[in-house]
C-alpha cells in the first residue's frame, strides 16, 4: 500500500493534470484537471484494476428525456440543458450528475478526488469520505457522516467517472441510484422515454413552483407593505399627494387657521393603514365624469388622489371657460392631522381671488352638515355687478370622513360641487356612488 501511496504522488506531481472529456446534455468538452501530488500524497485507494477502458463510442449520451430507476435523468429541465439532473416521480431535483470518460481508472479516481477537494477546500487526509467497490465493479466514495455512510460523492466504473451534487435537502444520493446511472449511459436498451409518468411528474414540479413564487410574491408584498408602514410613521403626508405637502407649508399669514374655530375632539393615535385607503381611485372619478368632464393632471398615490376635472361636451358651453373642478383626497394618519390639512385647504386659492385670508375665515361656515362626518362651507360669492352668485355657497367642499380629509373645489364659482362631494363621501364610506349627505 506504501508503494502505491508512492507511486500515486509521483505520477500525480509529474503528469500535473488528468486529460478528461466532459458529456454535458449540450456539447462534449476537452479539457484537463489539475492533480497535485500534494493534495493526493495521502490517499490510498482501493486496489486498481487496469483493464479494458471505454472509449467514446461505447458511451450511449441520452439525447432525450428518459426513465432511471425509480426517476428520471434529464436532458433538458425547464427548457435547460446544463448538467444532467435525476428527479424523482414527484417531478423533485434529486441530485445533478457531471459525466467525465478519463484516460485510465487511475486518472478517472485521482482526477474525481482532486476536483471534489479543490472545490470543497478538503485535505485527502481528513476523514470526509470512505471508499467502496460495489458488486458491479462500480467504485465510489460516500461521505462519512458520524461513522456512517452517508451521499455517494462520486464514482467510477473503469475509467468512466461521475460527480454528484445533491439537489434535494434531506434526500440521499444512494449507490442503488448511481448504479441505474452508470446503466443508462452504457446500454443504449435502457433509455427509455418517460412517457405519461414523466408528464405527471413534471405538472406536480410546475404546480410546485406556482406555489413557492405566489409564496415569494406574498413575502415580497408583506416585505413592501411593512417598509411602507415604517415610512408612514415618519412622515404624515407620506404617500400622499405633494399638493398635501403644498398645503401644509402654508404659514400663518397665508392660512390663519386659529380663526377657524371648529370645536371638535381630535384623536391623535395614528391609524395606519387608513381605513380609506384604495375605496376613491382614478377609475371611480373618469366613471362619475362621464361625458361632462375629462380627466386631467392626475396624482394617484396610496394615501390620496389630486386631479383636475375639465368640462367637456355641453358643460363646457356653460361653465366658465378654462375653469375645472379640483379634487383632493388625503388619507390622514389620525384626525387631528386630517383636521390640519383640511383647515389649510380652505385657504387655497385656485380661483386667484386673492382675498385676504381673514376675509375666507369669516366666511368659512363651520360644519353646515351637507357631507362628510366634518364639513366647511364657503359662503356665497359676488358676482362682478355685486350680485350673488347662483350656486356659489357650494362651488367648494370641504370636508372629513374619518381620518381622510376631501375638498372638492370649482373654479367657476356658479358650479355646485355638493353632488360630487357626497358621491366621493359615499364611496369613502364603502358605499358605491350612491348620494350620502347629512343634511339636504
Amino acid at each position: 500500500m506504501k508503494m502505491l501511496v508512492i507511486l500515486l504522488w509521483m505520477h500525480c506531481s509529474i503528469a500535473m493534470g488528468v486529460h478528461v472529456y466532459k458529456f454535458s446534455p449540450k456539447e462534449v468538452v476537452e479539457r484537463d484537471i489539475p492533480v497535485c501530488g500534494e493534495v493526493l500524497e495521502n490517499e490510498q485507494f482501493l486496489p486498481v484494476q487496469e483493464g479494458k477502458k471505454f472509449k467514446r463510442s461505447d458511451l450511449f449520451i441520452p439525447e432525450e428525456n428518459i426513465k432511471c430507476g425509480d426517476g428520471f435523468l434529464m436532458h433538458t429541465l425547464d427548457g435547460r440543458a446544463l448538467d444532467w439532473v435525476l428527479l424523482n416521480k414527484n417531478g423533485e431535483e434529486i441530485l445533478s450528475a457531471s459525466v467525465y470518460l478519463f484516460d485510465s481508472e487511475f486518472d478517472a479516481r485521482s482526477g474525481l478526488v482532486a476536483q471534489f477537494c479543490e472545490f470543497c477546500n478538503l485535505i485527502i487526509g481528513e476523514k470526509w469520505g470512505m471508499e467502496r467497490i460495489s458488486p458491479a465493479g462500480t467504485w465510489y466514495v460516500c461521505r462519512t457522516v458520524q461513522g456512517k455512510e452517508g451521499n455517494v460523492l462520486f464514482a467510477s466504473r473503469r475509467n468512466f467517472g461521475m460527480s454528484f451534487v445533491l439537489r434535494k435537502p434531506n434526500a440521499k444520493i444512494t449507490l442503488r441510484m448511481i448504479e441505474y446511472l452508470f446503466d443508462v449511459f452504457l446500454d443504449k436498451a435502457k433509455h427509455i422515454k418517460g412517457g405519461e409518468e414523466l408528464d405527471v411528474a413534471l405538472r406536480k414540479r410546475r404546480d410546485r413552483e406556482k406555489e413557492r413564487e405566489e409564496l415569494r410574491e406574498k413575502e415580497y408584498r408583506k416585505k413592501q407593505e411593512t417598509e411602507e408602514l415604517e415610512k408612514w410613521k415618519k412622515d404624515p403626508c407620506y404617500g400622499m399627494p405633494s399638493f398635501c405637502d403644498k398645503a401644509m407649508a402654508y404659514d400663518s399669514s397665508l392660512a390663519p387657521v386659529e380663526l377657524l374655530k371648529h370645536g371638535e375632539s381630535l384623536s391623535e393615535e395614528l391609524v395606519i393603514p387608513n381605513v380609506h385607503e384604495g375605496r376613491v381611485t382614478l377609475e371611480i372619478l373618469k366613471k362619475w365624469g362621464g361625458k361632462s368632464f375629462r380627466v386631467e393632471g392626475v396624482g394617484h398615490l396610496r394615501n390620496g388622489i389630486h386631479a383636475k376635472l375639465k368640462p367637456s361636451g355641453k358643460l363646457e358651453e356653460t361653465m366658465e371657460r378654462g375653469s375645472c373642478v379640483e379634487i383632493l383626497v388625503a388619507h390622514a394618519r389620525s384626525r387631528k392631522e386630517a383636521m390640519e390639512l383640511l383647515l389649510r385647504l380652505r385657504f387655497y386659492d385656485p380661483r386667484n381671488t386673492k382675498r385676504d385670508p381673514r376675509d375666507i375665515a369669516a366666511s368659512t361656515i363651520i360644519k353646515p352638515g351637507k357631507v362628510g362626518d366634518f364639513d366647511f362651507g364657503c359662503g356665497s360669492a359676488l358676482g362682478p355687478d355685486g350680485a350673488l352668485v347662483k350656486n356659489s355657497g357650494e362651488s367648494a367642499m370641504y370636508f372629513l370622513r374619518g381620518n381622510t380629509a376631501v375638498m372638492v373645489l370649482s373654479t367657476d364659482p356658479g358650479y355646485s360641487v355638493l353632488g360630487m362631494a357626497r358621491k366621493l363621501d359615499a364611496a369613502l364610506e364603502g358605499k358605491g356612488a350612491a348620494p350620502v349627505s347629512q343634511s339636504d
